[in-house]
């Protein structure tokens, strides 16, 4: 097996290894063959590791669960910011509680983010089952005014309306589709003259 390592994070960069996800430093020692851009090794083992912070999870849990799993390597593990490495855990030391709370506040500004994207609002679409999608014009305390394909005007109690997560979008279940109005035709069934609507 061989184990290839980069000189700088920008040749890591370059030959397409950061989208692999977790990067770091290394140490190489057996045959160990220099190359213009980096080394070829016969046995290596991580020294540190860099976690891009868009490959952390959002809870804390979650974290925890993952920088776990590699705490096994009894390597420093460090955070991917910007340009900078931010230390999560140390192998002499375990946790740092200011980098904790750069997770906590990342987490925090997570889930704001997301509650107001699941913040029915103006413009906001709404599936009502039976009828079609609605679009948000107005919404108050109780009820949300909203608009439908045909240009129809509802009224929709709010506490109805609920994000489908499956779905990715608001819905508004109804028990039954509303009666449609239409010309009445006669039409002869067996013996019986009856009127019906059409849809």
């Amino acid at each position: 097996m061989r184990i290839y390592a980069a000189q700088t994070a920008d040749h890591l960069r370059r030959g397409g290894y950061d989208e692999y996800g977790i990067d770091g430093e290394v140490y190489l020692w057996g045959t160990v063959v220099e190359h213009q851009i980096g080394w070829r090794a016969e046995f290596a083992y991580p020294k540190a590791l860099y976690l891009p912070k868009e490959m952390l999870p959002i809870t804390l849990k979650q974290i925890q669960s993952r920088i776990e799993a590699l705490i096994g390597y009894g390597c420093d593990i460090c955070i991917a910011y910007d340009t900078a490495k931010i230390p999560l855990w140390r192998k002499d030391s375990g946790f740092d509680g200011a980098r904790l709370d750069f997770l906590t506040s990342r987490s925090t500004e997570w889930y704001a983010q997301r509650k107001d994207e699941r913040t029915i609002k103006t413009g906001s679409r709404v599936a009502i089952l039976g009828r079609g999608i609605a679009v948000v014009q107005r919404v108050g305390a109780e009820q949300v005014h909203a608009v439908l394909w045909n240009k129809s005007a509802i009224k929709i109690d709010r506490r109805k309306i609920k994000w489908d997560e499956q779905n990715m979008r608001w819905e508004r279940q109804t028990a039954s589709a509303p009666p449609r109005t239409g010309i009445g035709k006669r039409r002869r069934v067996g013996s019986r003259t009856t009127c019906g609507v059409e849809s």
